[in-house]
C-alpha cells in the first residue's frame, strides 16, 4: 500500500509547479474527490485496526500516515504541506488534511462531521491498538490533536 501510494504521489507531482498561488492545482483535479464518494464506501463506519507507519512523499514535504480498517480497507491521512493550502489558509495558518484512499484525495474540512469522526477514530486507535507495529499512541494522539486544532505542522510562506 505504501509503495502504491508513494508512486501515486510522486507521479502526480512530477509535472506540477512547486508553489500554487491559490492552492487550486494541488492535488491535481483528476485525483480530487468529494467526501460523498468516500461516504458511499461507509468510511464513517471504518474502525482503525492497524497503524501501518508513515512516509514523506516527494511533493515538498507532506506527511502521510497509513492505516488499515477492520474491514481490510487501507487509507492514508495526509498532513499537507503549504503548497496545497489556499491563500486564506496560509494567512490564517490553518493546517490542511486529506484522507487518501485508492488514488483519490478527500479534503477534510475544519469543524466538519468527517473531521470529528476521524479524530474519534484516531483517539480510539491510540487507546486500543496493541502489539508490535500496531500503534504509536503518542503519535496517533498528537495527530488527532493537530487535526482538531489545525495548528500547522509547517510554516507557510505568506
Amino acid at each position: 500500500m505504501k509503495t502504491i501510494l508513494r508512486h501515486l504521489l510522486v507521479t502526480a507531482f512530477i509535472a506540477i509547479p512547486v508553489w500554487a498561488e491559490d492552492g487550486a492545482t494541488l492535488p491535481p483535479i483528476g485525483l480530487r474527490a468529494e467526501w460523498a464518494e468516500l461516504e458511499k464506501k461507509k468510511f464513517a463506519d471504518w474502525a482503525i485496526k492497524g497503524f501501518l507507519g508513515w512516509e514523506v512523499p516527494f511533493d515538498g514535504g507532506s506527511k502521510v500516515f497509513f492505516f488499515e480498517s477492520a474491514t481490510g480497507d487501507k487509507f492514508g491521512l495526509m498532513v499537507a504541506n503549504p503548497v496545497y493550502w489556499t491563500v486564506l489558509e496560509r494567512k490564517s495558518r490553518r493546517q490542511v488534511f486529506f484522507v487518501l484512499h485508492g488514488n483519490r484525495f478527500y479534503r477534510i474540512e475544519p469543524k466538519s462531521e468527517e473531521e470529528q469522526n476521524l479524530i474519534e477514530k484516531l483517539a480510539k486507535a491510540a487507546n486500543e491498538l496493541v502489539g508490535e507495529g500496531k500503534t504509536d499512541p503518542k503519535l496517533l494522539k498528537s495527530l488527532a490533536e493537530r487535526l482538531e486544532s489545525r495548528d500547522p505542522m509547517f510554516t507557510p510562506k505568506d
